[in-house]
């Protein structure tokens, strides 16, 4: 992969009492985005620290020193390695902004939590149950049955990228299934969304959220690959409500940099369908198939840079 030879996971981390930017990340596939971010960061002639997978260890190090206090850190591993966290707690506590910081996200990433955040505040979301070990999954099942339909979303209270997502559950075995496999022990079991079709296209939306900036894009739940959206591919209408329901979910997370899953049913109504994505994919669409657009990723790359360099 290019990404590699851009970045070396070998090279240290110099120390700088206060540098402009952090960047700690986990996953392979954050090299394009933390290249894009750097060199970003560079142009704006800001002070930058990468901290790669085998470099994380040496962060807990460097943030202990008291003079360390860097503007601001996009923490893209934490949630991995729970072990990062007193490192950036210290930083909050010297006045470093953490996007995102760990414990907001920690509350908002159970989606049983977020349903029930979001339907006490009138936003819609597809009619749900949650589930846990404790419950029956025959009772469950039927319950489902008869207010979900069959056949019905299961997916786990925690995750992403539509890791443990059961898309067609029909049946006792997938809710035992599904809870078994839950670190959580529990479930959200949601009725199936069958979007309306705008201009021929499924009305399905990821919609990112980045410092008060709101941005969509097409995304297909059934292809899982991203398109452009311009303004005017959607009813104004629906577009406001949109962006009123990110900035409430932006709001109620405290948060600032997620994305999520928005549809228009066949009734037009809005639902929220995956709530927050707080570590967004951000794969390029040049480089995979079902990417985000590169040039919404270039948006979001300038977006916190220059959210950085005003701080």
């Amino acid at each position: 992969m290019i990404g590699k030879n851009r970045i070396s996971h070998s090279a240290k981390p110099y120390y700088s009492p206060a540098p402009d930017l952090v960047i700690l990340w986990e996953w392979e596939y954050d090299d394009d985005f933390v290249f894009y971010l750097a060199a970003a960061a560079r142009r704006r002639s800001l002070e930058v620290q990468i901290y790669a997978p085998a470099q994380l260890p040496a962060f807990l190090h460097t943030s202990s020193r008291e003079d360390y206090a860097p503007r601001m850190v996009i923490d893209r591993a934490s949630d991995v390695h729970p072990s990062l966290r007193p490192g950036l707690d210290a930083l909050v506590k010297r006045g470093t902004q953490i996007i995102n910081e760990p414990a907001r996200v920690e509350w908002c990433r159970d989606k049983a939590t977020m349903h029930l955040e979001l339907v006490s505040s009138g936003i819609n979301v597809p009619y749900g149950i949650i589930a846990s070990r404790h419950d029956s999954p025959e009772g469950t099942f039927n319950l489902a049955m008869e207010k979900l339909g069959l056949p019905f979303v299961i997916k786990p209270s925690e995750g992403g990228g539509g890791e443990g997502v059961i898309l067609d559950a029909a049946s006792p075995g997938h809710i035992a299934e599904a809870l078994k496999k839950s670190p959580t022990g529990k479930v959200v079991l949601q009725k199936k969304v069958a979007p309306q079709l705008l201009s021929g296209r499924r009305a399905w939306f990821r919609v990112f959220y980045i410092l008060d900036l709101i941005t969509l894009c097409w995304w297909d739940d059934l292809t899982h690959l991203y398109g452009p959206c311009a303004e005017n591919d959607i009813p104004q209408g629906s577009l406001v409500q949109m962006q009123q329901i990110v900035a409430h979910i932006a709001r109620t997370t405290q948060i600032h940099f997620f994305s999520t899953e928005i549809a228009i049913d066949h009734d037009g109504s809005l639902q929220v369908i995956d709530f927050v994505n707080e570590i967004c994919d951000m794969r390029m669409r040049s480089r995979h198939a079902n990417g985000v657009p590169d040039a919404l990723v270039m948006k979001i790359v300038n977006r916190l840079i220059d959210h950085c360099a005003r701080l």
